[in-house]
């Protein structure tokens, strides 16, 4: 089987390289369609102590995860390797350093927006910039000139350069894999690169960062920002008409509601939510019958709770039977429930998927399968950021992963925002777009092939939190035709909550001396 691997040589900045690349070429090296037989050292870039002081003030106060950048061994007895009888006919070069121009091998790399450039610089620049995204791709240069095998946008943290950078590296260290693995038959032209600038300026960065943490504290302590739940009359436009706030639930003071379900069944209409209770630490799964005619909804019980967070409701229908697949990526796995009393009792029926972190899981019946979208990150990545697909015949059934995963690669509409959308014979998927921060807007977008080979789809429409009347932001959207539901964040004051609750207490004496006067 070696012969039939494409032979390959890799550069890292050293030994020890930093982490991300340690974790690219550990993928290269497990991969069974390549084999590396050369490890070159380009030599580290040297940080200034500013900027080092940056990143570790950074990670101190804002307790951020793994290090991309962190110094990790790469194991002794690989740096051994060099050309042997298998000449690598591909490089892979994943220092930060310029890359010699007399290479006569072809060479997979990556830049950022644009520019051959490390990408800690990139999203510096980008944070000062007050760009929402940064774009990176995995290029090949060969003689007749540079094609795109992989492209990816990552969302940009603007209280953390830090951060926004971290994510962005270890999801490029699984991108890697799969362009080198995907590098043949391609023949698309590259657009040229752009000339690398000078490096930001950390001073600069340093300023940008106080101002935007003192901002991000001023308002968490003035501010809550719970997420909320409007539901509506279906309208002619699913992106207008938000800013009215009429709604048509009575909702508990102080709980958050999130990630709505619209669902029609037996002639009613349904709303499943995640709730997190006044106080509580986790969320459970909640429901309210609506009323098409005779003023708001109840507020939603609990119908189904776990000793682990639930999220994320989506039902379904499969022969007569009733099945709900919540969000428990808590727990590394996709659950699969169906109704025993619907809608008040839920079993447990299966395990989709299991030993993994897949976010917002969308079934859709489509042609003679069932289809399996989520969201799902690279280790220590954003699950903001990549669509994956499944595929199976029955829903306990085994769920194959689509040979394009991840069929999404982008921050702006990757992760599932709700229920796929039928008009006529075009399926709409709406996807969360989280570059500007998490839950930001809903993409509505258009699927265009969808087969067990090829995936592809387009945004048609957006619903940003400018078309919520006072929103931050707003990230689920559900129909059933009859109703539609969308989810928001917004700022209170602090202390408001108190007179909600005082509000809302009134409210109820008022309603039960109402009744007991009418008897």
């Amino acid at each position: 089987m070696s012969g039939a691997r494409r032979a390959i040589a890799v550069v890292l900045d050293g030994a020890p390289a930093p982490a991300w690349q340690e974790r690219a070429l550990s993928g290269l090296l497990e991969s069974p369609e390549l084999d590396v037989v050369e490890i070159r050292l380009a030599g580290p870039r040297r940080r200034g102590i500013a900027r080092r002081l940056h990143a570790a003030a950074e990670r101190r106060l804002l307790h951020l995860g793994a290090d991309a950048l962190s110094p990790a061994p790469v194991d002794r007895s690989e740096l051994d390797r060099g050309a042997g009888p298998r000449p690598a006919t591909l490089v892979v070069w994943l220092s930060e350093r310029p890359m010699p121009g007399d290479e006569d091998r072809e060479v997979l790399y990556v830049r950022h927006g644009g520019v051959h450039e490390p990408a800690e610089d990139a999203f510096a620049r980008a944070v000062l910039s007050g760009a929402a995204c940064v774009e990176s791709e995995v290029l090949l240069r060969r003689s007749g000139g540079s094609v795109v095998v992989e492209r990816t946008v990552s969302g940009v943290r603007q209280f953390s350069a830090i951060l926004s950078c971290d994510l962005a590296l270890w999801k490029l260290a699984a991108l890697i894999r799969r362009a080198a693995e995907r590098v043949p038959g391609l023949d698309l032209p590259a657009p040229e690169s752009q000339p690398a600038a000078p490096a930001p300026s950390t001073a600069a960065l340093l300023v940008h960062a106080a101002l935007t943490w003192m901002r991000v504290l001023a308002v968490r302590l003035l501010f809550r920002r719970p997420w909320s739940i409007r539901v509506r009359q279906r309208g002619p436009q699913l992106t207008q008409g938000w800013s009215s706030d009429t709604d048509l639930v009575r909702w508990m003071p102080g709980h958050l509601y999130a990630d709505p379900f619209l669902f029609e069944h037996a002639g009613g209409h349904h709303l499943f939510c995640e709730e997190v209770p006044l106080g509580a630490k986790r969320a459970v799964i909640s429901h309210t019958e609506l009323r098409p005619e005779g003023g708001p909804a109840d507020p939603p019980r609990t119908v189904l709770a776990q000793p682990y967070h639930l999220s994320y409701p989506f039902l379904f229908t499969h022969g007569d039977e009733v099945f709900m697949i919540p969000e428990t990526s808590a727990v590394s796995r996709v659950e699969l429930y169906r109704a025993v009393d619907f809608p008040k009792t839920w079993r447990r029926e299966a395990i989709m998927l299991d030993d993994v972190e897949a976010a917002d899981a969308t079934l859709l019946a489509h042609g003679d399968r069932l289809w399996l979208f989520v969201g799902i990150a690279a280790p220590h990545a954003s699950s903001l950021d990549e669509l994956h697909l499944f595929w199976a015949d029955t829903p306990a059934g085994r769920w194959h992963p689509h040979p394009s995963n991840p069929v999404v690669s982008d921050v702006r509409g990757a992760r599932p925002a709700g229920a796929i959308l039928r008009f006529g014979s075009r399926l709409v998927r709406p996807g969360q777009d989280g570059s500007r921060r998490y839950g930001w807007a809903i993409s509505f977008r258009e699927i265009d092939v969808l087969s067990s080979t090829e995936y592809a789809e387009h945004e048609i429409a957006r619903l940003e939190p400018a078309d919520v009347g006072g929103a931050r932001a707003t990230h689920s959207y559900s129909s059933d035709g009859r109703f539609e539901a969308i989810d928001m964040r917004r700022r209170e004051l602090r202390g408001s909550l108190r007179l909600a609750q005082l509000t809302s207490d009134l409210a109820q004496s008022a309603r039960r001396a109402k009744r007991r006067s009418a008897r």
